[in-house]
């Protein structure tokens, strides 16, 4: 660009209104973040998409069988899982446990990726538990999940990672929130970035998925 023909450019009168400002006017705010990650090696791997693609009906099993999975982790770690609401009555619920399961949490968000490009979907699921119903005990919070699996051979859901926190227990287990599945490394196998949050403030986190669990491969500090 030539500064010197830009500075030679007229302005605008003070107050005009014109096209170009119209255009860059800021669009009505949401409410709503998006975080989009980016990789600073201009000599890198081609940018390839990790997304993996589900079917209508295999997403609805898949989030079906992550909640299902995610009720029984919460309650193996001690937290009883909060009751259905009052629409589900219990003829209901005994007959479709996944209807129970999709009772217990909202915000609910699957993301599937092909991080190796073997056709092998990586599942995660972020949700947070229902607010308690009238009458509970004082004191509860709906709790924060984001839940890491996989299929096995025998098309069950394998965990590979499992986190559970609220607004009153950050500084013992942080938020973790999923941006992205990246090639952080440069092996053209794609990893998956957090963001974490604790009392103490917010860094990002990038973990590969290895047969069993997720590794840490870098864990910024708040």
């Amino acid at each position: 660009m030539n500064f010197d023909d830009a500075a030679q450019t007229p302005q605008p009168a003070a107050g005009a209104k014109t096209a170009t400002a119209k255009s860059a006017a800021p669009a009505t705010d949401s409410g709503v973040i998006q975080v989009f990650p980016a990789i600073s090696d201009a000599k890198g791997p081609d940018a390839r998409p990790y997304t993996y693609d589900l079917k209508p009906a295999e997403e609805a099993m898949y989030r079906n069988k992550m909640l299902e999975l995610v009720a029984t982790l919460i309650h193996t770690n001690g937290h009883p899982t909060p009751p259905a609401r009052a629409s589900s009555s219990s003829k209901k619920s005994a007959a479709n446990p996944s209807a129970t399961a999709r009772d217990q949490f909202e915000d609910v968000h699957l993301r599937a990726f092909d991080l190796s490009f073997s056709n092998e979907p990586t599942l995660v699921l972020s949700a947070r538990t229902s607010l308690p119903p009238a009458g509970a005990p004082a004191g509860k919070v709906p709790q924060e999940i984001t839940l890491v699996a996989r299929t096995n051979l025998e098309g069950e859901l394998q965990k590979l990672f499992f986190a559970e926190t609220d607004s009153r227990h950050l500084d013992v287990s942080p938020r973790m929130e999923l941006i992205d599945a990246v090639d952080a490394d440069g092996d053209g196998r794609g990893e998956l970035l957090f963001r974490e949050t604790s009392d103490a403030g917010s860094g990002y986190a990038i973990y590969r998925v290895a047969a069993d669990k997720l590794w840490p491969l870098y864990e910024g500090t708040p």
